[in-house]
């Protein structure tokens, strides 16, 4: 009987180990080439993705519910049309302050309460306590001497509360008796043409006067819809480095609502004045921007360039 002895090799040849080697170092090459800007492109994916997020978590919530979340934060405090503590410079050249009329403040209010926004958080005093984070300041829960939830809208007698400030975005366009409305600012000076809100929607044409009002999407907002099977977690924070810090600018995103718009006539270079008649029966939502009023793209690059 012939036996067979196999010898058994132990171990790998020097040939292999070198091919293993070379195979190992070609693939940390190609993960090292796929990885390496992840740390650069973190804000801008963020930015992104947060601002994507949210303006479709809204959407979604009021094509479910027929209404938007409800107790949005006012951009300017309660008790005088000024810029709310924190506000980053860039949303300072954007929003402008505002503060309704008995003639619009029905019509303009009643647009609000037919979406669901008959709320509002207010600041009340620009003296702010530095141990309140600024995104937490208008929640009267928890800054229980400078903010306020503030009801719009008197469900017993069908009527507005008063007539509160609100923040606009500025509209050249529209004639001499609104420059009140859309022409002021916070801090700096916007171009006030219908430009600055055409770049926000191309439905705002650049030569049409259209009232656009600017409300902060805050924590109570996002808290607002808990009862609702479509409720929103959470709102979330935009940070952009050298403009936007959350320790100490108001960090949110903005969402801006078409109230009013007035007939464009193609031959006239301006419109007329917007008129309590030509309120929308229910406020629209055409766009949700960075607290320094950028656009989602706009944002997208900017964090880009700060990257590089």
């Amino acid at each position: 009987m012939r036996h067979s002895f196999v010898k058994h090799q132990q171990g790998f040849t020097l040939l292999e180990l070198l091919v293993v080697i070379t195979l190992l170092a070609v693939l940390s090459v190609g993960a090292l080439v796929a990885y390496e800007n992840v740390g650069e492109n973190a804000e801008s994916a963020a930015a992104a993705n947060s601002n994507v997020t949210i303006d479709s978590a809204i959407r979604t919530y009021r094509s479910i519910t027929g209404d938007y979340p409800n107790q949005w934060d006012s951009l300017v405090l309660s008790t005088s049309a000024s810029a709310i503590p924190g506000l980053p410079t860039g949303g300072s050249a954007v929003f402008g302050p505002y503060q309704t009329t008995a003639a619009v403040s029905a019509a303009m209010l009643g647009s609000l309460e037919a979406v669901g926004i008959d709320e509002v958080q207010y600041l009340t005093t620009s003296t702010q306590d530095a141990a309140i984070p600024p995104n937490r300041r208008h929640n009267e829960s928890v800054n229980t001497a400078g903010a306020a939830e503030v009801a719009l809208w008197d469900d017993d007698t069908d009527s507005p509360i008063g007539t509160p400030r609100f923040a606009v975005v500025p509209n050249g366009v529209c004639a001499a008796g609104d420059t009140g409305l859309f022409n002021t600012t916070f801090n700096n000076a916007p171009a006030v043409s219908g430009v600055l809100q055409n770049r926000f929607n191309d439905s705002l044409e650049s030569n049409a006067c259209n009232f656009v009002i600017a409300l902060g999407f805050g924590g109570d907002a996002a808290a607002s819809t808990t009862d609702s099977n479509v409720a929103i977690s959470q709102a979330p924070t935009y940070s952009r480095t050298g403009s936007v810090n959350p320790a100490t600018n108001y960090a949110r995103y903005v969402g801006l609502f078409l109230l009013a718009r007035d007939g464009n006539n193609p031959t006239q270079t301006t419109d007329d004045a917007i008129q309590a008649g030509e309120f929308l029966d229910r406020a629209r939502l055409i766009a949700i921007v960075t607290p320094d009023g950028r656009v989602i793209d706009d944002a997208l690059s900017a964090a880009q360039q700060t990257a590089n």
